[in-house]
């Protein structure tokens, strides 16, 4: 593809450089994707919270996020495209300032003459009138959306919204796949979150397990994750067990050496540990790893308080090991590629 006077072909956007490994692998994805689409490494750049950081993990120019920074500008000015790379940052479960923020950073970008698509994006949930209307407004003004679930397909719909859908970014991801077994380590994850029962329903599981003879790995994928961890096991709702902080694919990939079945609720969690070839089981906290779940066979059954550990191992194994979806990995990056590809041709069909 051509390079235009403008130093860079594509400016990633999306919530980078907060510490979050689901969002820094997107990032990485998202760079892996670009360069197999033939975009050079040195003509991608990335808006970030932690510019220097976000540089020296991925190898591209990264620029402050801040909306009223000066580096803002100069990215923008400096990119031909702005792409979204991944997440679900058009939701106003929490606040409605994620919608506010990308609504903004869209029409920032057009102003600087940036054209803009999304992709792989979670839509939803949105209860609000301001958020429905932002998210609408930002991601109609996009040369091209792609989802990554039926239930954000349903909602781009009925904000009147076309979309492609694909998978998850983080599904381009190059990750060595384990053997498969039937005995390990059990790694969990739990993520904070308001309705606790769906912490407490990983937790039943890892007791579980801990009861059967398995070990029990903790994997925390933020400071906030570990934090989880270590209260619970202070006040006694998880038996004393490793915990570990997991900062990049590699230090995942280390982790779960010697690792058989995965149990948790963050959704890179999953896709991750499904990539690593380990037996899969969601607690869907929320919609996004609902669909995961649905889509890849890997839904946890739901444990009621004071139910014997070994009937929770019975449903527990059930679900991990029987009628089981094979994941087509290849096709899920075949996917992603030919979406960024459909996303470059729009966006750099002038350039």
């Amino acid at each position: 593809m051509k390079s235009g006077p403008r130093p860079f072909d594509v400016l990633l956007a999306g919530y980078y450089g907060f510490g979050n490994l689901g969002d820094e692998l997107l990032a990485s994805g998202a760079v892996s994707l670009l360069v197999r689409s033939g975009i050079k490494r040195e003509r991608i750049a990335i808006l970030s919270n932690r510019p220097d950081e976000s540089s020296r993990a991925l190898g591209i120019d990264a620029f402050s996020r801040g909306l009223s920074s000066r580096q803002m500008r100069h990215a923008l000015s400096a990119s031909k495209t702005m792409l979204i790379a991944g997440g679900g940052i058009f939701q106003d479960s929490t606040s409605v300032r994620s919608c506010f923020y990308y609504w903004r950073l869209v029409r920032k970008a057009l102003s600087h003459s940036c054209k803009v698509a999304a992709i792989s994006q979670s839509v939803g949930p949105l209860s609000s009138f301001f958020g429905k209307m932002m998210t609408r407004d930002a991601l109609l003004r996009c040369a091209y959306l792609s989802v990554r679930d039926m239930a954000s397909l349903n909602v781009a719909r009925g904000l009147g919204l076309e979309a492609d859908l694909c998978p998850d970014i983080v599904m381009a991801l190059e990750i060595p796949r384990l053997l498969p077994a039937e005995k390990g380590d059990v790694l969990v994850n739990i993520r904070p979150v308001k309705k606790t029962k769906d912490i407490d329903n990983v937790l039943r599981a890892a007791r579980a397990c801990l009861a059967s003879g398995l070990r029990v790995k903790g994997i925390a994928m933020s400071s906030e994750d570990k934090s989880l961890f270590e209260k619970r096991i202070a006040c006694g709702e998880l038996p004393p067990c490793e915990v570990v902080l997991i900062k990049s694919e590699d230090d995942f990939i280390a982790a779960s050496e010697g690792a058989f079945a995965a149990v948790g609720m963050r959704l890179h969690f999953g896709v991750l540990s499904l990539l690593r070839g380990l037996k899969v089981a969601m607690t869907p906290y929320d919609p996004k790893v609902a669909a995961f779940a649905e889509k890849w066979d890997a839904l946890c059954p739901e444990f009621s308080e004071g139910q014997p550990d070994s009937d929770i191992m019975k449903l527990l194994t059930k679900s991990l090991f029987e009628d089981k979806k094979q994941p087509d990995h290849d096709k899920a990056a075949h996917a992603l590629e030919s979406a960024f590809n459909k996303a470059l041709s729009l966006l750099l069909e002038d350039g």
